[in-house]
């Protein structure tokens, strides 16, 4: 789900679409597809509310995504319900999507990160607040050792190939 999400978000500009592509490759009886389900229906119906907040919002999902008593917070299909969820409230807004996936608890690093991925790959780098983006320096290799000094950027520059057009390009 979330890897066909990032994958329609990169060539849509459409929250919608993002939300169907992940649907679509996920089994329909599925647990996994019962929380996206759920979780972005409670986004729209929360958004058309002329009354509702970000709190409200944010309850809305996170109540029909949540099951309550359930004390183990590391499950895959409730993290991929609420980062959708959180993406769909926002409609795909990078700050929001993040923000809302964080406030809602739960197995926040992971919901933010994937809503994050989401809203990312649909309106590219430049929506990442600078901010947050000038907070990413270079690693300490507290848990690699060999990984200090290297910069995340640095990486990602690695595991993308140049554009066709740049001298030393692999075609």
């Amino acid at each position: 789900a979330v890897a066909a999400g990032v994958a329609a978000a990169m060539v849509s500009h459409n929250p919608d679409a993002v939300v169907q592509a992940a649907l679509s490759v996920v089994p329909e009886d599925s647990w996994t597809a019962r929380s996206l389900h759920r979780a972005v229906s409670a986004a729209r119906r929360a958004r058309r509310d002329p009354d509702g907040t970000q709190l409200s919002m944010e309850r809305a999902v996170r109540k029909a995504v949540v099951i309550g008593g359930y004390p183990w917070t590391d499950l895959a299909p409730e993290a991929v319900g609420l980062a959708f969820g959180a993406f769909a409230v926002a409609r795909g807004d990078f700050r929001e999507s993040v923000l809302t996936a964080v406030n809602m608890g739960r197995d926040a690093d992971t919901t933010a990160a994937v809503a994050g991925a989401l809203a990312g790959a649909l309106n590219g780098e430049q929506a990442i607040p600078a901010p947050w983006s000038q907070a990413i320096g270079p690693v300490r290799g507290s848990c690699l050792p060999p990984m200090a000094g290297r910069h995340i950027l640095d990486v990602a520059d690695r595991l993308t190939p140049p554009p066709p057009d740049r001298e030393g390009a692999v075609a």
